[in-house]
């Protein structure tokens, strides 16, 4: 499980590149040294970045990792959901032009979404339209990439790709490239210095106004009033005293993750691209908290230390616990969980902590795991990740009534986009209610297993879930 996201005119594209030219020879050694570090311990071949600074990119630099397969500023990957922020990006071109209501019902232009004409533009780009919509945060690939048909009709173009070509892509003096799997959610394959051009564009207006910018970037409020983690495609969050904006991207796992991440008051901004999906998977970025990514803590310690100041010590901890985690790295892990044991009680913000519960509960952490379930139940009772990770860790505890219920709440969750993350999360439930009845009811235990596998999932947990057949047949 911790290895299961208007074309400008040309002398403006002239001027954006000639203010771009000429990078910084030299990288902050700090950095780059966190950066090395993180790459041996995370097994990433290859690493690239961009510090853009007022409009300019001030520096690009590289770190070759474990392995054969460097990158650098140059190189073209995906950037997965980092997708997400251009288009973004271009719904407020369109609110600036006139051509669009964020709260206007998204059934508008999109037909799927006829029968739920309480679903807004607004609530798919803040990733709120699950359960009911507006209410709470619960990021959907699937629900953002429907967004593509609004910005290609508000854009007046056939699609898409046509629209983030014409927006953003000439605008920002970008080199265009063909992206097989592009939608609004994610696939546009692009570079390091490219991303750095984007970002510039937007740290001078060149794409929206800076008081658009701040909509875009304004965290959606509920009705009862609680900040959600997302504004219109981008993550931001109070982080010592600054505004952190960000968007990440996890791919295949040997493809690419990436990091985009900006201080708006000081024309800040880091573009990181990876050849692996470490930058992101082990550190549950999807929940909406960077500060439990070591890599934004290593940029903010190198270019804003009173801003990495609001990252604290048990945020630092629980990166090395995460890190280890992945790596494998029990001792380590342990020595770290042991510190952050002793820094305070679990919150509701613990989404890290639930993540590596049920791997590392043992009888002397029992009690502090179940303190973590127990907040994260009662702060994020509908959240699908909050419910499948509780389902595991009171499975893993031996509570198997409670892992058994937690499992079926998951199964029963109301609103769900029926794509290839809904799939896999009944496949893990009905996987784990197998595991649970199998030793006291094996024909129980089948017909979970037959559930999961009708899902369509493929990949691992299909091939679990086959192999889990094959053993509960053999003895019947």
């Amino acid at each position: 499980m911790l290895r299961v996201l208007v074309a400008a005119g040309l002398l403006l594209i002239a001027s954006a590149q000639t203010a771009i030219a000429a990078p910084a020879p030299s990288p902050d050694p700090a950095f780059q040294q966190s950066l090395e570090r993180l790459a041996a311990d995370l097994t990433i071949p290859g690493l690239a970045y961009a510090v853009v600074e007022r409009g300019v990119v001030t520096t690009t630099g590289a770190v070759a990792g474990p392995g054969d397969a460097p990158l650098d500023a140059d190189t073209p990957l995906r950037f997965a959901s980092v997708t997400k922020a251009l288009a973004g990006v271009l719904l407020m071109q369109a609110v600036e032009r006139g051509e669009l209501d964020l709260d206007a019902p998204a059934s508008r232009w999109i037909p799927a979404l006829s029968d739920r004409p309480d679903i807004t533009v607004r609530h798919l780009a803040a990733h709120v339209s699950e359960g009911v919509p507006g209410t709470a945060f619960v990021y959907g690939t699937t629900r953002y990439s429907r967004l593509g048909a609004v910005v290609a009709a508000t854009h007046g173009q056939d699609s898409f790709a046509d629209a983030l070509r014409a927006g953003i892509v000439e605008p920002a003096g970008m080199t265009w490239r063909d992206s097989p799997h592009l939608g609004a959610h994610a696939g546009f394959v692009s570079t390091v210095s490219d991303m750095g051009r984007f970002v510039a564009a937007l740290q001078t207006g060149r794409l929206v106004r800076r008081d658009t910018f701040d909509r875009l970037v304004q965290p959606y409020v509920t009705a009862a009033g609680v900040p959600q983690p997302v504004g219109l495609g981008w993550f931001a969050q109070p982080i010592g005293g600054a505004q952190v904006v960000w968007s990440f991207g996890q791919d295949d796992p040997d493809h690419s993750s990436a990091l985009v991440l900006m201080l708006p008051d000081r024309d800040l901004a880091l573009v990181l691209l990876a050849n692996t999906d470490e930058l992101s998977n082990p550190f549950r970025l999807l929940s909406g908290d960077v500060r439990t990514s070591p890599f934004a803590t290593a940029f903010l310690d190198a270019y804003a230390p009173d801003v990495a100041a609001g990252i604290t010590a048990r945020d630092r901890r629980v990166q090395d616990l995460l890190v280890a985690a992945w790596a494998e790295d029990l001792p380590r892990a342990e020595a770290a969980l042991t510190d952050i044991r002793a820094m305070g009680p679990p919150s509701g913000d613990d989404f890290a902590l639930h993540y590596v519960a049920s791997h590392l509960n043992g009888p002397e952490t029992a009690d502090f795991f179940a303190g973590v379930d127990q907040a994260m139940r009662a702060a994020h009772p509908t959240d699908r990740w909050v419910l499948l990770f509780s389902a595991e860790l009171n499975a893993a505890s031996g509570r198997t009534p409670d892992a058994i219920q937690t499992y079926e709440a998951l199964l029963a969750l109301p609103n769900q986009e029926a794509d290839g993350l809904w799939r896999l999360f009944r496949a893990w439930s009905y996987r784990g209610l197998a595991d649970l009845v199998a030793p006291t009811d094996p024909v129980r235990a089948l017909t979970y297993v037959d559930q999961g596998l009708e899902t369509g999932v493929r990949g691992e947990t299909r091939e679990q879930l086959e192999q889990l057949r094959g053993t509960l047949s053999a003895t019947r």
